[in-house]
């Protein structure tokens, strides 16, 4: 099963990387850890809030990017 290391806002912050089945599970577990992101800095009124979630293989490759304003309800989102 591929690794998959999910670095906040730059690379090499997430040194153990997941195990996951494919990209699309690890596109929604990187959503998944935006909503945690954004629900925890909302609630303790942390500035600063990182921007991205980088999808990166063994490699180091970024495969995909999670943005966190793709993790806001629909009404939030910038349009």
């Amino acid at each position: 099963m591929p690794r998959y290391y999910f670095h906040i806002d730059e690379l090499d912050t997430d040194p153990d990387g997941t195990e996951l089945p494919d990209l699309d599970a690890a596109r929604r577990e990187a959503l998944l850890a935006a909503r945690e992101l954004l629900a925890e800095w909302i609630v303790f009124a942390i500035d600063g809030m990182p921007m991205r979630i980088l999808i990166a293989d063994e490699a180091g490759n970024v495969l995909a990017t999670v943005h966190l304003r793709d993790a806001l309800p629909g009404a939030l989102k910038e349009k």
